[in-house]
């Protein structure tokens, strides 16, 4: 490429064009960035003026989890420049930002810090065709060009754009000694102290390059280096790290230092071999926890930003632990040592063991879900089964459970249908042989709930017991000891509300409140509490007592807390029960430590977790099993942790390595002894970042005996290992007895969908404006209904081409519980397949854009769309189209749903049974707030009282046949034959009100809902600090206010 000015790159500098196309990648990766960036400027920042604005055409609102990341990342270079910025010189300020994109640092900086801005030049240096794009932004732009004086561009030597305040050199990064003839033609360099900027921009390059740029930087006199990328502080097998690595491959700009410098410590080892004299090194999630950075008052501010709920601790604490902060400086006025938080503490030496596991993998999606809680069941054999229940699914919050069995029992297990609403974040407490308690959770983190429900093992079904007085969910609860009681501590009643009291759960009395003496309790969310195993009298003789063991948790200031504590619950003989707190420590003398160091240097730090799961065995060994740290990710290392416990101290027994392949990602996992002493790990996984979501892809059995801790564990015997077994999907039963019909016994009555005759475009829109179903006979489709058979379709579109397909076990489908998977086969096996009987079902997706674009049969399968039309009468259908779809069926239903955009079903091969329901019955079949899709099985319950008081339309389809179907009616299909072929036609018949962004399956409900959902959310939780009948009669009185508007 020719320069700015004129003159040719120096040879040997030239890029072949398979590594242009490799530098081109690099710079997309601003462009993701940018968009980032821009939604974090918006929602953080709403009181500054708006930068990223200028690069951005569109604004996209990033998750919650993506915010935060990129606020923590601005941050960090916010604060470290502000403190070059700060310090005194005599020289010239210059900051470099290496790699800059379309950042927008000197203007934030410009606008946060005039002061100390006034003698400061900042430079940012990229790629000659991204800085050319950047420079072109500021000279149209007004308000960026404006605080500039002197400005003029195309200067020589890469200078792209040059000011009395700021620089764009467009040049490699490789190329130091341009970098330096630019420098040299706009800088006095032996006047200046530099500053160097690298935010995520010199990992791409390779290693020895990147070490280059930094040894350089360190021969520029007084100089300071920040630089942010990635770590694998736990090695590239950690989930995380896997996920990351992957991403970055896929998009072919893999990350190059990261496996030189996994570490802290070898990040900080590469700076200081290069000439940098103090080096500081913490990661990101050190950065968060740290006051210094990001005091405390700061951290409880982001917490309440409106619009902005935020739960996903686990995941963030994983993002930031593999993210590393270099802060280094040359020649500074006082040299120290740096300890990056370990100095004056004597190290303990934990021999970490191997605890062998043996992994059972999952069939696809089966068995993915992840902040569930474990249950225990049996048959009536007495055999023991296990379950995860609810949590997250794949694509949303799950009503079911997966049950897993060990071995080969000779009985199943009889489980109902009946229970809770889909959550998350709930626990549940096994109460013995009887039964289980569920409490609390939450649908959103602007929902939490307050139902609580019993299992009954005897015969397996829920019960509703007492609610809690407040909504919670992230709380912890125990069984206290041998007795029927539960102890509830701390939770969330809200995004940034810290449930600060104590509950006690009593069978008789449902929830009583326990009076938390003075004691050195920190309020939080997400600790593990634990129960020691025996009650004994109260001191005075007149009540008993339980004792117990709460440990970690997130506080207020948005830190893992550091709490080790032993309660003490005492229910006198009258009076309300109260309980006290007091630390245990380590009762081997490690010498002066500080509890608030964010590394394992001290044995609280192994056991103060957020999200970690647990439990006292019978001797009294408390055991926590993963979650996160304060530094951020627990370790392969200390996968599990076992401590006795003696008032006042604890005494660490074992630190186990869970060894099994593949390795599990110990959060959002459910854990569960059975009664043999196995330890069976289910679910888990978790969303890293915006790099991809890992599910763990099986289950984990080990042997845990507590008689060997503190020896090597022996892996289980076949006839232990635990395997998935089947999902219990729950419906809305309970809540639909209470719906009135005509008397008891009676069903549903159907309605038989008319057939009509349509032939002129007028009766089109007749049917349109009545808005009801009605099957179109006599339409001409084309010579799609006389050729499409099995051999031709597979004749055109070719044996071997791919197409993904749901795979299912069972005849029913449910997108809600995924009991299908999705898997890749060529399209003649796929045909032959259906004709064999497999249950197969094809939804056919845009062939190039599967993920950004509706499905288009012309574009998708051209050699079938010839064979294919809509009758003419139906042209406003071809007019207003969003997306034509190819759907092949085998013997499978599809689950009931609901589609936003209207459509003309055509049915080309085999004939079709639907079911239909107007959408005023939405609130009677099950539908989950903000889901399309219910678990219901029409097919089954239409003969039955459940589904009295609902009005199902009937239709059979065979070919030929156009069904109608208006957006929101609820609808059900089940093949009458073997192979069933159809397309279907979706078209927008509404002026306005979809939803904008992607839309892929032209499914995503109205605006008007979307926004209605966060109003409600946000109303409910106004009512959370009232008295439950208080706020039941409100929002009673606010749900008919809305109904009648539904009317007027």
């Amino acid at each position: 490429m020719p320069r700015k000015d004129g003159s040719k790159p120096p040879k040997g500098h030239q890029r072949s064009p398979k590594e242009q196309a490799l530098d081109d990648l690099v710079m997309a990766t601003n462009s993701s960035s940018i968009v980032s960036k821009r939604s974090v400027e918006r929602i953080y920042y709403p009181d500054e003026p708006h930068f990223f604005r200028f690069f951005v055409k569109k604004f996209q609102r990033r998750a919650p989890l993506i915010n935060r990341g990129y606020y923590i990342r601005l941050h960090v270079i916010d604060v470290a420049v502000r403190r070059f910025l700060d310090r005194p010189s005599d020289k010239k300020k210059v900051i470099i930002n290496l790699g800059c994109g379309s950042d927008v640092l000197p203007w934030q900086c410009m606008t946060r810090y005039p002061n100390q801005c006034q003698n400061v030049k900042f430079v940012d240096i990229d790629f000659p065709d991204l800085i050319e794009k950047k420079c072109r932004v500021v000279q149209e732009t007004p308000e960026l060009n404006f605080p500039l004086t002197g400005l003029k561009t195309n200067v020589v030597n890469h200078v792209q754009l040059q000011s009395d305040q700021y620089i764009e050199i467009g040049c490699d990064l490789r190329r130091i000694s341009d970098i330096e003839q630019a420098l040299s033609t706009v800088l006095d360099v032996a006047d200046c102290e530099f500053m160097f900027v690298a935010e995520v921009s010199i990992t791409y390059m390779e290693t020895e390059a990147a070490d280059a740029v930094i040894k350089w930087a360190s021969t520029l006199g007084q100089a300071d280096f920040c630089l942010l990328e990635q770590i694998i502080p736990d090695g590239e097998d950690h989930p995380f790290a896997q996920t990351m690595l992957a991403h970055f491959e896929k998009l072919k700009t893999p990350l190059k230092s990261v496996f030189a410098y996994p570490t802290l410590d070898s990040q900080r080892d590469r700076f200081i071999n290069r000439g940098w004299s103090k080096v500081d090194v913490k990661s990101l999630w050190h950065i968060w926890c740290d006051d210094q950075w990001l005091p405390a008052e700061e951290r409880r501010k982001i917490d309440t930003i409106e619009l902005e709920p935020f739960d996903e601790w686990e995941e963030f604490a994983l993002f930031a632990g593999h993210y590393c902060v270099v802060i280094a400086e040359t020649n500074p006025a006082n040299i120290t040592t740096v300890p990056n938080g370990s100095e004056n503490v004597i190290e303990p030496q934990f021999i970490t063991q191997p605890l062998s596991a043996k992994f059972c993998e999952y069939s696809g999606t089966r068995g993915q879900r992840r902040f569930g809680a474990a249950l225990k069941l049996k048959n009536d054999l007495g055999e023991e089964y296990l379950a995860n229940t609810f949590g997250s699914g794949t694509n949303t919050r799950l009503r079911s459970y997966d049950v897993y069995e060990r071995g080969s029992p000779l009985q199943d297990i009889t489980t109902h249908h009946a229970g809770p609403s889909s959550r998350m974040c709930h626990t549940i407490t096994d109460l013995g042989d009887h039964r289980s308690l569920l409490v609390g959770g939450r649908s959103s983190p602007l929902s939490p709930l307050r139902d609580c429900w019993l299992f009954d093992k005897t015969d397996n079904t829920w019960q509703r017991t007492a609610d809690l007085p407040t909504p919670i969910y992230r709380h912890s609860t125990s069984r206290l000891a041998h007795s029927r009681m539960v102890l509830l501590i701390g939770g969330k009643s809200g995004p940034s509300t810290i449930f600060d009291g104590c509950l006690i759960y009593t069978p008789n009395s449902g929830w009583v409140e326990c009076e938390i003496l003075k004691s050195g309790y920190t309020p939080v969310f997400g600790a593990l509490l634990a129960s020691l195993p025996e009650a004994r009298s109260s001191v005075s003789g007149d009540g008993f007592q339980f004792n117990g063991v709460l440990t970690g948790g997130i506080s207020h200031d948005g830190i893992v807390a550091s709490q080790i504590l032993l309660w003490d619950l005492v229910f006198p003989g009258a009076g309300k029960p109260t309980i006290s707190f007091k630390p245990l420590s380590e009762a081997r003398n490690f010498g002066p430590w500080d509890r608030s160091v964010s590394s394992i240097n001290h044995p609280d730090a192994l056991l103060n977790r957020f999200g970690a799961t647990g439990f006292i065995s019978s001797q009294g060994h408390f055991t926590t099993i993963g979650g996160i740290i304060a530094d951020g990710i627990a370790t392969q290392d200390n996968d599990v942790v076992v401590v006795d416990i003696f008032d006042p101290h604890y005494q660490v027994l074992s630190v186990f390595r869970i060894e099994a392949v593949p390795r599990p990602l110990l959060i959002g996992v459910s854990t569960e002894i059975t009664s043999n002493g196995t330890l069976l790990i289910m679910g888990g996984g978790a969303t890293c970042f915006s790099m991809g979501t890992f599910w763990n892809r099986g289950c984990y059995t080990s042997t845990y005996n507590y008689a060997t801790v503190g020896h090597t564990q022996r892996p289980s015997d076949g006839r232990n290992v635990w395997r998935y077994s089947k999902i219990v999907e729950l419906t809305d039963e309970v809540k639909r007895q209470d719906v009135p019909f005509s008397g008891n016994g009676q069903v549903a009555s159907k309605v038989d969908i008319p057939r009509v005759q349509v032939n002129t475009k007028p009766e089109f829109f007749d049917v349109l404006k009545v808005g009801k179903p009605v099957i179109m006979e006599g339409g001409d489709l084309g010579g799609c209904v006389r050729k499409w058979s099995s051999e031709y379709i597979v004749q055109q579109l070719g044996f071997d081409r791919k197409v993904v397909v749901h795979e299912a076990n069972t005849a029913k489908m449910d997108f809600n519980s995924k009991n299908f998977s999705y898997v890749t086969k060529s399209f003649g096996n796929t045909m032959e397949e259906i004709e064999k009987g497999h249950k197969l079902y094809l939804r056919a997706l845009s062939e190039d854009h599967p993920t950004d674009q509706p499905a288009n049969i012309k574009l998708d399968f051209p050699q079938l769309a010839d064979n294919f039309q809509l009758p003419d009468a139906l042209s406003f259908v071809k007019e207003n189209e969003f997306s034509s779809v190819l759907r092949i069926t085998g013997p499978v239903n599809m689950w009931l749903h609901y589609d936003v955009m209207a459509n003309v079903y055509c049915q080309i091969v085999g004939t079709k049974r639907f079911i239909l329901f107007p959408p005023s019955d939405v609130t009677r079949l099950s539908f989950a707030a903000g889901s399309s899709s219910s678990s219901i099985d029409v097919f089954s319950e239409l003969e039955s009282s459940s589904l009295a008081g609902t009005h199902p339309h009937e239709a059979v389809l065979k070919p030929g046949d156009i069904m109608f179907l208006p957006p929101l009616w609820l609808h059900t299909a089940t093949p009458l034959s073997n192979l069933g072929v159809a397309v279907n036609v979706f078209f927008r018949n509404l002026e306005n009100g979809y939803s904008s962004g992607r839309d892929v399956y032209g499914n995503r409900d109205l605006a008007a809902y979307e926004k209605g959902r966060l109003d409600v959310a946000r109303i409910a939780n106004s009512f959370n600090k009232l008295p439950l009948d208080v706020r039941e009669f409100y929002i009673k009185r606010l749900a008919d206010e809305l109904a009648q508007k539904a009317v007027e």
